[in-house]
């Protein structure tokens, strides 16, 4: 299952899909654009990449708490 992120970053407009690799133990991003054009992260400096990964991750972690909530209503 894949989860996607919409926000700014550094004043740039992100649309990034991503998901949770069960291999890695870690974020991965399957695509992603930057103010509407392709992108990819490694044409980010390396800085931009961590932190562009700990974004994503404490979005995962919401999402992913979300999700448990929800499961919880239909028991």
């Amino acid at each position: 299952m894949s989860y996607v992120y919409e926000g700014t970053i550094n004043g740039i407009a992100l649309v990034v899909e991503y998901c949770w690799s069960s291999v890695d133990n870690c974020v991965k991003v399957v695509e992603m654009t930057a103010a509407g054009k392709y992108h990819r992260v490694n044409w980010m400096s390396k800085e931009a990449q961590v932190g562009l990964i700990d974004v994503l991750a404490a979005d995962y972690k919401v999402k992913l708490k979300a999700e448990e909530q929800s499961m919880y209503l239909w028991d």
